[in-house]
């Protein structure tokens, strides 16, 4: 008889106490493993929903000359009555130096660890780009910390939406920088396909371990291998913008991390 967790030994005999002691220590450690799968099911996370930079969980990263370098929290909808904040990134550069690109955007203070696998997922707004041209929004994984630009740093891994001139268009990038050098995993179809597509509100899935890297791009599987080539196994996110010289001000915005 059992009641509540009380055992009357008197009443069972001795193979059945076994029989529940080991029935019992499985469900406690069935319990602990469930406990430890939860917990890593999303150890980073942010949405931006409480309107302000958190300065605890992001650091911001520059590089080269701007007229206007803008990296914020910003209601994307201001005269709805529902707040909708996301990271902004805007960069103005006109009048500015013709032989740099410029580069601004955040990284976040604790690295990922991915031995094991990990899902990385964030939504990227394009913000319907009227004219995309040398305009790049990136998301990086770098073993090493910068307050730069992460794409110089010796190893990395980057994911990208280059715009396409004259216009509208992107294409994604996928590339691995292995001990200073760069590995181009997939171009999109590039250099045969030249158009680039036409992308929006990307919602992005990074599924990565010690060995494989998948990336879904809206459900939709984009790239998948099974051999990265990576020679590190732990880094920080970096959350990245991109222009050439003399662009108006545009603006990508980044949502939903974890």
């Amino acid at each position: 008889m059992i009641d509540k967790g009380k055992i009357l030994i008197s009443t069972i005999g001795l193979g059945s106490l076994l029989l529940l002691l080991l029935v019992t220590a499985y469900s406690n450690e069935s319990r602990d493993e469930l406990k430890k799968s939860v917990s890593k099911k999303i150890e980073f996370s942010e949405d931006f929903d409480m309107g302000i930079f958190n300065p605890a969980k992001w650091q911001i990263t520059r590089e080269a000359d701007f007229k206007e370098s803008i990296i914020d929290v910003y209601d994307v909808n201001p005269a709805e009555d529902i707040f909708d904040y996301k990271l902004r990134l805007k960069a103005n550069t006109i009048g500015t130096s013709d032989d740099t690109v410029k580069f601004h955007g955040v990284r976040n203070l604790y690295k990922i660890d991915f031995k094991e696998r990990q899902r990385i997922t964030f939504d990227l707004d394009w913000n319907k780009q009227s004219n995309g041209s040398y305009l790049a929004a990136a998301v990086y994984i770098c073993p090493t910390v910068t307050n730069g630009n992460p794409s110089k740093e010796r190893d990395c891994l980057k994911f990208e939406y280059v715009g396409v001139p004259p216009g509208r268009n992107a294409r994604s990038v996928v590339a691995a920088k292995i001990n200073g050098k760069l590995r181009q995993l997939d171009m999109d179809g590039w250099p045969e396909q030249r158009q680039g597509r036409y992308i929006s509100y990307q919602h992005i899935e990074m599924i990565l371990d010690s060995n494989a890297l998948t990336i879904m791009e809206n459900n939709r599987e984009l790239f998948s291998t099974q051999a990265h080539g990576l020679t590190f196994s732990a880094g920080y996110l970096y959350l990245q913008m991109s222009s050439h010289s003399n662009y108006p001000a545009r603006y990508i915005y980044f949502d939903n991390i974890k």
